[in-house]
């Protein structure tokens, strides 16, 4: 009986243990994490307090407050404003309760909250820069240690289709207009020319599932590319990446006939294998904008030679009207030696304009995961393609 009784003892025990040890953990280190930037970072500490800094404009902005958990939601208290946060397993999620905190003026009419709550949460890991660092890039070019601009380039293009993806998904006519869901006109079909789909390195031991277009118009009206959706999954069918935002894209609008270049990129879950991928396209007949096809002549590869052998693409484009001529640019797509899409480089005059007449010929350098990924895998470069637009906000 001592014995049975002693048992039973060490088995309550070890039960009444259970509930503690399956308790998350919420201090330390929280990530702002704003459409895949860091925009902040806050400590919770064990005592309850909070110490946050914000990345605001190019500075930093540090405050104090505490920090409680209840079960699976957290809520953090920062100059008497309280932000509740549900727990998924991994991040700190922004639900309804948390806009509610800031009153109901703050849910936009139309905004899905799922939708909100993807684009801003709290990570356990960082994003891919600071909001800091792309602000000062935006500012005055500068280019954070370690990125390249090839980089930036790409989370400014990640991040320009984040919001057209937001305000897609509330119902907002791009074009300046408030639409109802149900007078939206049926979305118009792109036609995929040609494409191409493989996994390489990104940086470190991470992969990237990496999916490339030439795409057309074949429909009767214009239509516009808002985004895209690349979703990875293993042999058994189970997703292991995905990624909801194109990433460097030629014109996204397109007349009827007319072509372009697109490309998606996804990380894929670490300990993961892709075996299989799928796409689809977000289009509309209605845009924020439209642009005019130029003409993108003698798109061509070169190699410059040096302490490392750096590759870029090149096309020309010509003014051949009377007046100047701005917001002029060019994507090119590199192709391998069977005529396979490798990669997508893009450039632009910006505010710069080119003078009635003139030629210029715009340049861009090509990742430098997409040569390590050739050169690993013994891919020989081939062909180069260009198309050249001129964007009106008109």
């Amino acid at each position: 009986m001592k014995k049975f009784l002693a048992l039973t003892l060490v088995l309550c025990m070890a039960l009444a243990a259970i509930p503690a040890l399956a308790e998350t953990d919420f201090t330390g280190t929280w990530y702002l994490v704003t459409m895949g930037q860091t925009a902040g970072t806050f400590e919770l500490n064990a005592d309850g307090t909070c110490a946050a800094t914000l990345y605001a404009n190019t500075e930093e902005q540090k405050m104090e407050g505490t920090w409680s958990a209840d079960g699976d939601v957290v809520t953090i208290t920062v100059q008497e404003q309280a932000l509740p946060m549900t727990f998924d397993g991994t991040d700190l999620i922004l639900g309804e309760a948390a806009l509610t905190a800031f009153g109901s003026s703050s849910i936009p009419e139309g905004m899905d909250i799922s939708m909100f709550s993807s684009l801003i949460k709290f990570s356990r890991e960082p994003g891919k820069i600071t909001m800091a660092e792309l602000n000062a890039y935006n500012n005055d070019g500068t280019i954070p240690e370690g990125k390249t601009k090839e980089d930036m380039d790409a989370v400014v293009a990640e991040m320009q289709g984040m919001v057209m993806s937001l305000l897609g998904g509330m119902g907002v006519d791009l074009g300046g207009a408030d639409v109802g869901q149900g007078t939206q006109e049926a979305a118009p079909p792109l036609s995929v020319l040609e494409d191409n789909f493989y996994v390489r390195k990104s940086w470190g031991d991470q992969l990237e599932g990496c999916y490339i277009a030439k795409v057309a118009n074949e429909n009767d009206a214009p239509l516009s590319i808002s985004d895209a959706i690349l979703v990875l999954k293993d042999a058994d069918g189970n997703e292991v990446g995905r990624t909801e935002y194109l990433g460097r894209s030629g014109s996204r609008y397109l007349e009827p006939g007319e072509a372009s270049f697109v490309s998606i990129r996804a990380d894929v879950a670490e300990g993961s294998t892709v075996a299989n991928y799928e796409i689809s396209f977000e289009t509309s007949s209605r845009s924020y904008s439209t642009d005019t096809q130029i003409e993108a002549a003698n798109p061509e590869l070169r190699v410059k030679e040096g302490y490392w052998t750096t590759y870029y693409v090149a096309a020309t484009v010509t003014n051949a009207s009377d007046a100047p001529l701005s917001q002029a640019s060019v994507v090119i797509a590199l192709k391998d030696s069977e005529g396979k899409l490798l990669d997508l480089a893009t450039s632009s005059l910006y505010q710069n304009e080119l003078a009635a007449g003139s030629t210029i010929t715009l340049i861009d350098s090509i990742d430098s995961t997409t040569i390590d990924y050739c050169t690993e895998n013994n891919i020989q470069l081939g062909t180069v393609e260009a198309f050249g637009w001129v964007e009106s906000n008109e």
